[in-house]
């Protein structure tokens, strides 16, 4: 019997360096290592040759974001509708959300959070309206939404557009890989620090982060500890932080302790996640928690901001704030910072949650609900 065919668009692969490129590499290199799926899997375009692809990543310039914009809708558009009817696909599968309005088969749009809907002040007005109109309407007839947590599906069916579009929640995979063993890193920071890992986003509550990290360093005993945030500026002006942050370090007397890295390579952030005192992830508007994962991966304590997403990802292995202001945040650095107990509690914690978010519990929980979408 011929098994049914999904077709994968990965075309935004071009552009995607965050958690979407996470869940497009995972599901890809998952279909890719397996003989046996339920379904023959078509994925478009060729999966190494856009991965590889630098031309639309990174710092581009503004008519470089312009024509990967207008190449993205016509693939959406004109190219994927196409591709579903020569490949009689019976379901279309897009992981960067955007799905087309006609074609063959069933639609599924993987949204990952609802950042667009609570913050458009940061997305250009005519652009996010367009995308919006498109994502809408191509959900319409024969689309379905598969998102990332329990948090961001309550988040969509609050979305008046979505009311009457069949939502499921499928857990992504964390896409890491074996980490480096302590022995074979060297410590990148002298002494004892606290770590941040992300673009430097407005959302990412870092001002509160460095506010408490000054409250805990005038302590007596404290005096030593750092505050290390790797990651570099965000893409755009509206949510980029890295200005007010260092203002606020230096304005806090703080410019020697506070470390602003920029980007990391892979190789060398291990080093910075494998010497930490503990991960600081204090985010006021996540759809999933990525480096919350990353973070357990090296047996690190986390703590985490009282917020729905990252409650749900991290589960009982981190410490969530009493409240999202500095005070709390303060009071659970100094706590983990005193207490290496909790610290070996938290990181054996993390390691046995980071096994509910294998690429393999990813793939069949994926496969598994494309099932129940074809079978109506």
């Amino acid at each position: 019997m011929e098994k049914p065919k999904i077709l994968i668009d990965v075309y935004y692969l071009h552009v995607a360096q965050t958690g979407i490129r996470t869940y497009i590499i995972s599901l890809c290199e998952e279909i890719l290592r397996r003989k046996e799926t339920a379904f023959d899997y078509i994925i478009t375009p060729d999966f190494d040759t856009v991965r590889n692809k630098s031309f639309f990543k990174g710092n581009t310039s503004k008519w470089k974001n312009m024509l990967f914009q207008l190449l993205y809708f016509f693939r959406k558009q004109i190219s994927l509708p196409i591709l579903s009817y020569y490949h009689k696909a019976d379901l279309v599968f897009s992981p960067d959300i955007l799905s087309p309005i006609w074609g063959r088969g069933k639609k599924v749009s993987v949204i990952h959070d609802t950042f667009f809907w609570d913050t458009p002040i940061h997305y250009q007005r005519l652009w996010l309206k367009y995308f919006l109109y498109f994502l809408e309407k191509g959900l319409r007839k024969n689309g379905e939404i598969i998102t990332i947590t329990q948090f961001s599906k309550m988040r969509i069916q609050d979305l008046r557009a979505f009311k009457s579009i069949p939502i499921r929640v499928v857990y992504q995979a964390s896409g890491i890989t074996r980490k480096a063993h302590p022995s074979e890193v060297n410590s990148s920071v002298s002494t004892r620090y606290f770590l941040h890992v992300g673009v430097l986003e407005k959302r990412k509550n870092l001002g509160m982060l460095i506010t408490a990290f000054g409250t805990l360093v005038k302590q007596r005993s404290y005096e030593d500890i750092r505050l290390v945030l790797v990651g570099q500026r965000a893409p755009r002006e509206t949510i980029d932080a890295y200005d007010e942050l260092t203002a606020l370090a230096t304005s806090m007397g703080l410019t020697d302790k506070v470390y602003f890295m920029g980007y990391v390579a892979q190789e060398k952030l291990a080093t910075y996640f494998q010497n930490a005192l503990g991960y600081v992830f204090p985010s006021a508007n996540e759809g999933f928690g990525l480096p919350v994962l990353e973070a357990f991966s090296f047996g690190l304590p986390v703590i985490i901001s009282r917020q729905g997403a990252l409650m749900e990802v991290a589960g009982d292995a981190a410490l969530v704030l009493e409240k999202n202001d500095s005070e709390a945040l303060f009071q659970s650095m100094k706590l983990l910072a005193d207490d290496a107990v909790l610290r070996k509690e938290l990181g054996e914690k993390g390691r046995i949650r980071l096994k509910e978010f294998s690429t393999e519990k990813f793939f069949l929980s994926l496969e598994q609900a494309f099932k129940e979408i074809l079978n109506g």
